[in-house]
């Protein structure tokens, strides 16, 4: 068995989830609300390592946070480690922090993971980012719904939320805000 899983990002009208220097603001209120929702209607909203370094996202309205860290490169100065809520981390080395749940995995698969996680009473996930672990969750068909806001604006440089792969995909378009929702079926 696995976690409920939902996929939501926000990207520039050109595919770009951030800038070359980082973080930058996508999401307009209709949008950030929105998120608020997700967040509060699932177990744990999960990022990976990447995300953590560049945004040091509080993950304000979690009930708990997952960090994909494999070789651990985080430390504990980052807000998701504040102790506010519980923190897992999911890491292929041996490491100790406090206020933390450590779950060193050998098998690092995110199919491993997942069940991992339900194992641990995780049975719903939103998975926030970054890229690479959107990918992750897309290409191996480990979601149960994906939204993506869309920006009307655009970021000339940074990292695009798909990179390198093709896929056709069904989707509704909705409207909200300055911008439209895909939900991905």
């Amino acid at each position: 068995m696995r976690p409920y899983v939902i996929i939501n990002v926000a990207m520039s009208l050109n595919g770009r989830i951030s800038s070359i220097n980082g973080s930058i603001k996508i999401s307009d209120d209709y949008d950030w609300n929105r998120t608020i929702d997700l967040r509060k209607s699932v177990d744990a909203v999960l990022i990976g390592a990447g995300t953590v370094m560049v945004d040091n996202p509080e993950l304000k309205h979690a009930r708990s946070r997952i960090i994909l860290d494999g070789n651990y490169k985080l430390n504990d100065n980052y807000k998701v480690f504040d102790g506010g809520v519980p923190t897992y981390i999911i890491t292929g080395v041996d490491v100790s922090l406090k206020n933390v749940i450590v779950i060193k995995l050998n098998d690092l698969d995110m199919k491993n993971i997942l069940n991992v996680l339900y194992e641990h009473g995780i049975k719903s996930i939103l998975v926030e980012g970054g890229a690479n672990v959107i990918s992750q969750f897309f290409l191996n068909k480990l979601y149960d719904e994906f939204y993506i806001y869309i920006n009307p604006g655009m970021i000339l440089s940074g990292m695009p939320v798909f990179n390198g792969f093709e896929a056709s995909v069904n989707y509704n378009i909705l409207k909200l805000g300055d911008g439209i929702l895909l939900k991905i079926k």
